[in-house]
């Protein structure tokens, strides 16, 4: 029961954190590599240092886009306190954006292991009874935040909004 359990658990996550559940059809709100805001020109003491704000501080940063409502994802299976979603269009690349929020000084075992694979190797590994999922991701330099960001697009344009996105990220209350 136990496996059948850890294996239902595994195949949701891996579809949540990989951005499988698709759009349905719908069109993607979009972003355009050149409306992005200096970041020296946003100051982040104006926001709080929880996801929320760190989502509000990504969108007048002009990296995701306005007015869009994020699918709140399955948080507590990687040990953190809250995780959102966003699905959308860069320059014409579908984008996926996961953010999950950490609480540093009350980490369980599964957060402890994820930072630390993280922290080490880049990506970290879901396992099931049979297989194992790995997603690159990256953490801010307070380890609070954890980023996965997948664009398949090789356009120059959209490989710098990648490294922009993660930097502001890393950023965010170092």
């Amino acid at each position: 029961m136990k496996r059948t359990i850890l294996l239902v658990i595994t195949v949701v996550l891996a579809f949540t954190l990989s951005g499988c559940f698709g759009s349905g059809g719908t069109e993607l709100p979009g972003v355009k590599t050149e409306n992005g805001v200096d970041p020296a020109k946003v100051e982040v003491s104006k926001y709080k240092n929880n996801l929320d704000d760190l989502e509000k501080y990504l969108t007048a940063l002009k990296y995701l886009p306005d007015s869009m409502e994020p699918t709140e994802m399955m948080y507590n299976v990687i040990g953190a306190v809250n995780g959102d979603r966003y699905i959308f269009t860069v320059d014409n690349s579908s984008v996926t954006v996961e953010l999950y929020e950490f609480d540093p000084q009350n980490l369980n075992s599964d957060a402890k292991r994820i930072i630390g694979e993280i922290n080490k190797t880049g990506s970290f590994k879901v396992f099931s009874a049979e297989d194992e999922v790995e997603f690159p991701a990256e953490l801010s330099d307070n380890n609070k935040y954890l980023l996965i960001y997948t664009d398949n697009s090789n356009n120059d344009s959209n490989k710098k909004r990648k490294e922009d996105f993660t930097s502001a990220v890393k950023n965010f209350y170092k």
